[in-house]
């Protein structure tokens, strides 16, 4: 593990007439709110000398949730999973009694928002969820970042009571960071933020930009990042569709990708009236010319068992690829035998992580850095009630699957815009031109490539460095990229975390583990330095 570096130690506290925090967070999603909840949680048990000032900086109008929870998320999304996957035992036994406690108004926003195809889901489920049963549904995803809003404040506001910590919240966005020998300064948009310690906690890289670059043109609506804001995408949609004659030929939209992220947008296309009152087509255009796989209950009668994965187990000099290509093989299998990727994904996941301790800390760090990442991409999957809206537009001739690379926009003479992508080394176009482009492609793969952004120029300034295949930053085991500045969330890819390698850090069990780990971590080493004489 490399040397932790210092930048700026000429760094003064106090600068510029700034409060000097003992903590910052950088972003206030899920991931903050995780640490949050175990550091005010260990604080109030055992309050300091003095209350610490925690500060947290997040930009957008509701701290907590994050993107995907709050208010950037459109009201009718779903989990891409069923709840019994999505929280472990004990965080997700929490939430299922705050939920059976405020089912009676937690499902407003939702039946409030709802169109033609989400209002089936309360259809479907209003019984098991007056009967409590959430288990097995694919939950709005609103309901929960509720919960984890609310569940911080109570946090925050009993820290406040027992005297161990007072949390401010800025409504700014960080853009750079210098570090010190005693504190950082956080510059923002609207001011100054001083910090003895720091958690970056920024949540994932930033959607790559795809579309800023075609021409200007009145004659299609193109979105670049529709998760940042999932409503106001609909709205502009849904007005450039209304000003459509209904004589005129039916709109095209296009999604780029083939995550789960285009599953949610389609989604949220097919749930807008006008799209079926014009009859509006979609085009998924994504590399592989694939979509998730249709996740259900997993089977029961006859387990799959990953055996390709199993033989590694017995083997020495055991490389990263070859866990990659055995755990592919072992997938091959499941398909011919007619398992579905839900069936298949924890007995090859737990195989996995039986041959890992096989390989040297070189060759975890890349199976870590690069092929756990690839796996993943063959393992997308999305719930069953998103997988009915692609089902029913192909039923209707409605909806297209074409594999290929994009490469760019042209303008045409009349409405729309041409959509040009590559396949098998040829430059092509799609059949019709587009109303409407979403960019669904997912973020960057390297954290270098999101410039202009926090983390790429904190990488650029060396500040913090990225890993080795450059999907995350650096850290030590004290989850430390640099003095006093530690990285949480999406940000850890690539590294081994308490001895265990992680390539991704989507998962909200695996956020709330990592996060309840620091919060504790941080209680602790906060406390020492309040007890500690200053000089």
């Amino acid at each position: 593990m490399t040397q932790l570096t210092t930048c700026r130690s000429d760094l003064d506290d106090g600068a510029a007439g700034a409060p000097l925090y003992d903590l910052a967070f950088v972003g206030a999603g899920a991931s903050t709110s995780y640490v949050l909840l175990a550091l005010l949680g260990a604080l109030a048990t055992a309050p300091p000398p003095r209350a610490l000032r925690i500060a947290v900086v997040e930009r957008a109008r509701d701290p907590y949730p994050g993107l995907a929870y709050g208010s950037r998320a459109a009201r009718t999304a779903l989990l891409i999973t069923p709840l019994r996957d999505f929280l472990p035992d004990g965080e997700r036994k929490h939430f299922t009694d705050w939920l059976a406690a405020n089912k009676d108004w937690a499902f407003d926003e939702y039946l409030a928002a709802e169109g033609p195809v989400s209002a089936r889901w309360w259809q479907r489920h209003s019984e098991a969820v007056a009967r409590d049963d959430f288990e097995d549904l694919f939950l709005p995803r609103h309901v929960f970042g509720t919960y984890l809003a609310l569940r911080v404040r109570d946090a925050v506001d009993q820290a406040a009571e027992a005297g161990a910590a007072i949390v401010d919240v800025v409504r700014d966005e960080v853009v750079a960071i210098e570090t010190g020998p005693s504190a950082h300064r956080l510059s923002c948009r609207g001011g100054t933020v001083l910090a003895r310690q720091t958690v970056l906690a920024t949540g994932s890289s930033t959607i790559q930009p795809r579309l800023s670059g075609a021409a200007p043109t009145a004659a299609a609506v193109l979105v670049d990042d529709p998760y940042d804001g999932m409503d106001d995408v609909a709205g502009r949609i849904r007005e450039s569709l209304e000003r459509m004659g209904p004589d005129e030929p039916a709109p095209h939209v296009v999604l780029l990708g083939g995550n789960a992220g285009t599953m949610d947008m389609l989604y949220q296309v097919a749930d807008l009236d006008v799209v079926a009152a014009r009859g509006a087509v979609v085009t998924v255009l994504s590399p592989r010319g694939e979509l998730p796989e249709r996740m259900e209950r997993a089977r029961e009668d006859v387990p799959f068992t990953a055996e390709c994965l199993g033989a590694l187990t017995e083997g020495t000099g055991v490389t990263a690829a070859q866990v990659f290509e055995a755990a592919l093989a072992d997938l091959e299998r499941g398909r011919r035998a007619g398992y579905s990727v839900a069936d298949t994904l924890a007995p090859i996941s737990e195989g996995v992580m039986a041959v890992l301790p096989r390989l040297s800390a070189e060759e975890t760090l890349e199976y870590a850095g690069h092929w756990g990442v690839e796996l993943g991409r063959h393992q997308r999957r999305a719930g069953w009630e998103y997988w009915e809206v692609v089902e029913e537009l192909t039923a209707a001739g409605r909806l297209s699957v074409v594999g290929g690379s994009f490469t760019g926009l042209e303008a045409t003479e009349g409405r729309g815009v041409r959509v040009l992508y590559e396949r098998g080394g040829v430059r092509t176009e799609l059949d019709r031109p587009a109303d409407v482009v979403i960019n669904c492609a997912g973020p960057a793969r390297h954290l270098r490539d999101t410039d202009p952004s926090l983390v790429a120029t904190l990488i650029d300034e060396g500040v913090v460095r990225p890993t080795a295949y450059g999907g995350g930053i650096e850290v030590q085991p004290s989850l430390e990229a640099a003095p006093g500045l530690h990285v949480m969330g999406p940000l850890l890819a690539g590294n081994l975390v308490h001895g265990r390698p992680v390539w991704h850090m989507e998962h909200c069990g695996r956020i709330s583990a990592f996060g309840t780990a620091l919060g504790i971590q941080l209680a602790e080493s906060l406390t020492a330095d309040v007890r500690t004489p200053a000089g």
